[in-house]
């Protein structure tokens, strides 16, 4: 994957968001697929019924 740059040459936030950065904000840019695949690798439990921005909430603080 190409890495999205700037002129300056600093990454950009959907280059970083793409390749799955923890970095603020880039888990609202993932989809809530994703973010229930990730929550299901560290047994987050209710997922199932969570909403995106529940699951972005567990993971961030697990």
């Amino acid at each position: 994957m190409a890495k999205a740059t700037t002129k300056s040459g600093k990454s950009t936030a959907r280059g970083m968001a793409a390749r799955g950065s923890a970095k603020s904000g880039s888990m609202e840019m993932r989809t809530k697929e994703d973010l229930y695949r990730e929550a299901q690798k560290a047994g987050i439990e209710g997922r199932s019924q969570m909403s995106k921005s529940q699951l972005i909430s567990a993971l961030r603080h697990r």
